[in-house]
């Protein structure tokens, strides 16, 4: 036991380690000011060290005009990038955290990115503690859910960029571990410690509140959280009807109070209500395409479509100003990635609904229920936000990370169970034979690199899975499968005998190191240095 957590730490510093190397390439080689709205966060920071106070949003700090002027020059030294201040309505916890960067360095912009980059390893950090808890027994699923977060492109960007975001994204990773932790001791009749889980939850939130707007989803999905898991049958006492009282003032009382400061501030400023000063940043920042005004220009279609293409692709990496794309090759690998991944999810959903059955009881008190509903709510708010301007990022779905990395870890952990394999392989030569079908009635031609990706792809999963079985007796019978197998391990009821499943499950994770190496000299540094 005690060599297998020596190896699941050595992995996570590894991990962590690399994660840090690669944020410290993409700070140093992205060219300054090349990263969305880093320029308006820039000038928070250098705003609050200089003047000792926080800025305010005003008419005149957003200029589309100039600011398009200056991602087309790409930033030239002889334009100042000073009035760019629209971020100025932002909660200011991450600025002040970052001023005394700006006076150590003075005011150097890859300081404030190598401190983004910290962050990011303690987003990773949280990451794999929350999977730990979500997925006890399996530590290469939470590794896996770490390596994800430490190693998608565009989250690895965005981590070396100065930003809120990272801040937002740690603060949110806490709360949900907290929660994921209330529950677990719930469950195991740990009373005495459920408070401070409760207390540090509400301390998070509230700090979230001081953060971002993102951070706001963590109160109703700690409302929820709490709600459900605090009433339960069978309990007919007046000390159990009181508990969720208490356990709910325990979460919302600091966080309010937390909060409260910044929404008074606010109002005065901008009056009528506006605690999050997002009507008035709505009335300055004039010049963005709306939604409405798009559908009306393009239509539904077109809308959805960008919806779906931008989003997926923005999600795994398109750098700069949203304007780098990656090869299209690369795009169709990580498409098949995607599908790969979804399929040994609903593999492992379908196994263990069929090894324990389907209970709301066990459900409403278990993990799942709490990074579903991270995942529901960072969807929602994505979606709010696209009602009222064309913003398909996929980085806004980022504060749902801890969701999305075990969904993915686990999903390609599944993935090389014998029946996932060859259904993922059908699926996908199906897919390739529909795809030169279809494509010439659509007044198309079929792409040969897309066919050849989804073909080898399918072709590669169908050979999996009718080899592999074989294969591992093969290394079983040398004894190196048996040696390495551990028979106490929970997580072996979804292993294959043998050593090629974990080595497969990691070579994903080392590919995508790779991409991360070469995105900053094949796409960055060509497309946006002056």
């Amino acid at each position: 036991m005690l060599r297998g957590t020596n190896a699941t730490a050595h992995a996570l510093l590894f991990i962590l380690v690399v994660h840090a190397a690669l944020g410290t390439l993409f700070a140093i080689k992205t060219p300054p000011w090349q990263n969305p709205d880093e320029p308006a966060h820039y000038n928070y920071i250098a705003y609050v060290a200089t003047e000792r106070r926080l800025p305010a949003l005003r008419m005149g700090d957003y200029d589309q005009t100039y600011l398009e002027r200056l991602k087309a020059e790409k930033f030239p030294p002889d334009l100042s990038i000073d009035p760019v201040r629209y971020e100025f309505h932002q909660p200011p916890l991450y600025y002040l955290l970052a001023v005394p960067i700006f006076w150590l360095s003075q005011g150097q912009l890859p300081a404030l990115r190598l401190f983004n980059v910290l962050l990011g390893a303690c987003v990773v950090l949280l990451v794999f503690l929350c999977a730990r808890v979500a997925a006890p027994g399996s530590p290469h699923i939470a590794l896996g859910a770490a390596a994800f977060a430490a190693f998608l492109p565009m989250h690895t960007a965005l981590m070396a960029s100065v930003n809120n975001d990272a801040l937002a994204e740690l603060l949110i990773a806490g709360t949900v571990l907290a929660l994921l932790r209330w529950q677990r001791m719930g469950v195991e009749g740990d009373a005495d410690r459920r408070p401070a889980c409760l207390l540090a939850a509400g301390i998070l939130i509230g700090l979230g509140f001081l953060t971002k707007a993102t951070a706001y989803t963590l109160l109703p999905v700690a409302l929820v959280v709490v709600i459900i898991g605090s009433v339960r049958p069978g309990r007919d006492s007046q000390n159990a009807a009181a508990k969720p009282i208490v356990q709910l003032a325990l979460l919302t009382a600091p966080a309010l109070l937390l909060g409260l400061p910044w929404w008074i501030r606010n109002n005065l400023l901008y009056g009528n209500l506006d605690i999050l000063g997002i009507a008035w940043h709505d009335a300055v920042v004039t010049g963005q395409p709306t939604a409405a005004a798009w559908i009306a220009a393009n239509g539904w279609g077109a809308y959805w479509e960008r919806a779906w293409m931008f989003t997926s692709k923005s999600f795994w990496g398109v750098f700069g100003w949203l304007g780098v794309f990656m090869d299209a090759r690369i795009y169709t690998a990580l498409f098949i990635l995607s599908a790969l991944a979804t399929v040994g999810l609903l593999f492992h959903l379908r196994a263990s609904v069929h090894r324990g059955g389907w209970r709301w009881a066990s459900f409403s008190t278990s993990p799942w229920m709490t990074l579903l509903l991270l995942w529901l709510a960072t969807f929602a708010a994505y979606a709010w936000y696209n009602l009222g301007f064309i913003q398909h990022q996929g980085r806004y779905l980022f504060p749902a990370l801890p969701a999305w990395s075990l969904i993915f870890a686990l999903g390609w952990w599944a993935m090389f169970e014998r029946r996932a394999s060859l259904t993922a392989g059908v699926i996908l030569l199906a897919g390739t034979a529909a795809y030169v079908a279809v494509a010439p009635l659509a007044n198309g031609t079929a792409d040969r690199w897309t066919l050849l990706l989804i073909g080898l792809a399918g072709l590669g999963m169908l050979l999996y899975g009718l080899l592999s079985s074989r294969v591992s007796k093969l290394i079983g019978a040398t004894g190196f499968g048996e040696k390495n197998r551990n028979p106490q391990d929970p997580s072996a009821l979804l292993r294959n005998d043998g050593n090629l499943r974990p080595i497969l499950y990691v070579c994903l994770f080392l590919a995508m190191i790779a991409l991360d190496i070469a995105i900053p000299f094949l796409y960055i540094v060509p497309q946006l240095s002056s």
